[in-house]
């Protein structure tokens, strides 16, 4: 292993081919922009990764700038560019770059941010990626991370056994039970950090669980939430919830008949990989057809970086993990020969 993490990681400093930039349409007509990455002097026919980020208005690169820069997707791109794979790149509906796109009326924006529409437009970027003269349309994957876990899973249900399903996909950072319990562990492991007592944390147990009741129901969260909840349910996304806290991301994933890899991170404090991994990598298993194989990076946070201390440390900066490419990539490249 250590002698081809040498040679990924050489591959990955060197020029990162061919830089397009691109727009496609995506659900309800919507035309997205982003980034069409090939190999330099590749011949032949090329294998080809869509890669999908994590939620909220993040960019083509895994970013949500000002304030979070992790460029997680676009060294993934590059990397993989290194090593003979097209990749493509967008930023999401809900980034600034759409702005003038947003609906007005809340119940419009529920529609235009719900989840078939972020899954329409993945299917709208694999079909452009497929389309791409030089590659190979029996060759295309799909690499999600967080959020984007779950809509390739959601790709992968729609598309088995039709024309355009993708040959493999990557979940990384993947939950493996609906969101309603993980954002519920989130936010208790987020007071215990703040060192919250108990007592102290009531009122914000209490609305978040009556939260979760409700927008599973597709109705609004309580009224006048503890400070800082709000937030995590937005007027404009309540449809969105709604889909989180319904969906479970393992079952569905599980009826996609193709290879399957894993990958999480051991120090990742928003998903878990002793209680979400497990339970995706079992439904996986449990399929009749298709080899899954799940790879948890040591002391990599949500973002697949390095982290010491996962608790103190936010995870977004720095490079991302190098065992975490190196699997990856030798897992694309065993799938695409």
């Amino acid at each position: 292993m250590a002698s081809l993490l040498l040679a990924v990681l050489a591959l990955a400093s060197m020029p990162v081919g061919s830089r397009t930039e691109v727009t496609f349409k995506g659900a309800d007509g919507l035309v997205l922009q982003g980034t069409l990455l090939r190999p330099e002097n590749k011949k032949g026919s090329t294998p080809a990764v869509l890669l999908l980020p994590g939620s909220g208005p993040t960019d083509r690169d895994g970013n949500q700038l000002p304030t979070v820069a992790t460029n997680l997707l676009k060294e993934f791109a590059e990397t993989l560019a290194s090593n003979g794979f097209a990749t493509i790149r967008f930023d999401k509906r809900a980034t600034k770059a759409y702005a003038a796109f947003f609906p007005k009326d809340v119940k419009a924006q529920n529609d235009f941010f719900a989840w078939d529409k972020f899954v329409g437009d993945a299917k709208g970027a694999l079909r452009f990626l497929s389309a791409q003269k030089g590659v190979d349309p029996k060759r295309l994957f799909i690499i999600g991370h967080s959020e984007g876990s779950m809509i390739a899973g959601q790709i992968g249900h729609d598309l088995n056994g039709k024309s355009g399903c993708p040959a493999g996909l990557v979940l990384m950072g993947a939950p493996g039970r609906p969101l309603g319990p993980v954002i519920r562990e989130q936010v208790l492991a987020s007071l215990n950090r703040a060192k919250m007592s108990a007592e102290a944390q009531k009122p914000y147990v209490s609305f978040l669980d009556e939260a979760i009741t409700l927008v599973s129901q597709g109705k609004n969260p309580p009224p006048n939430p503890p400070l800082g909840m709000a937030a995590l349910f937005p007027p404009s996304a309540i449809k969105l919830m709604q889909s989180y806290f319904t969906n479970d991301p393992a079952m569905i994933a599980s009826a996609f008949s193709g290879p399957v890899l894993i990958v999480q991170g051991q120090k990742d404090i928003q998903v878990l990989a002793k209680k979400d991994t497990p339970r995706l990598l079992a439904a996986l298993k449990a399929r009749k057809k298709g080899h899954v194989e799940a790879f948890v990076v040591p002391s990599a946070s949500h973002n697949l970086k390095q982290v010491n201390n996962e608790n103190v440390e936010p995870g977004f900066t720095g490079p991302v993990a190098p065992l975490a490419i190196e699997k990856v990539v030798s897992w694309l490249k065993a799938r695409s020969k």
